[in-house]
């Protein structure tokens, strides 16, 4: 009787312990072809921009979908991957709904709060949740909701004074990028109104009066360059000169 029973708690411990091990192998392929397919996809983003976008939005489909089926517990994705796919997203596609939520999740992995092995606390990773702000904003003015640009790049900007001690990049060059992300979107989100208002083109002139000094200090980078090329029209006479800041 007693054998009989070790039989049977041995058996089943030998079926748990191969679901396991079936399971782990299934997470590992899982996160090896997402980390190609968000290979795939800087290729495609680099090298063909919005003439890529099907291949990119399939590409982040399927990811979404791997995603969907083991979650991100058993995944453990970095919150850099999660900010990458709503960048490519965001930038060569209109899948903004797509890009949003991995906005958002690459958002709440960066935020969260950690031990600084001192008794205190701090963000988990602090650029890359400047960064993942930047992701919803641009959404954000995509979708021409003037608002929540400006509040994820308010946030952005926080985080650069409130985290600048930790990293000069994140006090100096971050804060440049963004205010001039802010000021590029901000004209492409008018541009899309058509016929913005006197208050709207106030606030654009404002953004882009603030970023001045960040302009100049980055000189022609590409990610700038790239990002003047979605506006078609300096509608509210900002100081910039898109023909220029548009050549690379």
């Amino acid at each position: 009787m007693l054998s009989a029973i070790a039989a049977t708690i041995s058996a089943l411990y030998g079926v748990s312990a191969s679901k396991n091990l079936a399971d782990e192998q299934g997470q590992d392929l899982a996160r090896n072809e997402i980390s190609q397919y968000v290979v795939q996809m800087s290729d495609f983003d680099r090298t063909g921009g919005n003439a890529r976008r099907n291949e990119i939005v399939t590409l982040a489909s399927q990811i979404d979908a791997l995603i969907a089926q083991y979650g991100q517990v058993k995944l453990h994705l970095s919150a850099s991957t999660y900010r990458l796919i709503g960048l490519f997203l965001t930038l060569s596609t209109t899948d903004l709904e797509l890009a949003e939520r991995m906005g958002q999740q690459a958002l709440k992995l960066s935020t969260r709060m950690e031990t600084d092995g001192a008794g205190g606390w701090r963000m988990a990773d602090p650029l890359e949740a400047l960064q993942a702000h930047r992701v919803i904003a641009d959404v954000a003015a995509q979708n021409m909701d003037f608002a929540k640009m400006n509040s994820e790049y308010s946030a952005a900007l926080n985080i650069t004074r409130s985290e600048g001690k930790r990293n000069r990049y994140i006090r100096i060059e971050a804060r440049h990028f963004t205010r001039v992300y802010w000021a590029l979107s901000a004209m492409m989100l008018a541009d899309a109104v058509g016929d913005p208002g006197a208050p709207l083109c106030e606030e654009v002139r404002r953004r882009a009066d603030a970023a001045r000094d960040d302009f100049q200090a980055l000189g022609k980078n590409p990610e700038i360059v790239r990002r003047a090329r979605r506006i078609k029209n300096n509608r509210c006479a900002t100081w910039i000169d898109l023909a220029s800041w548009q050549k690379y």
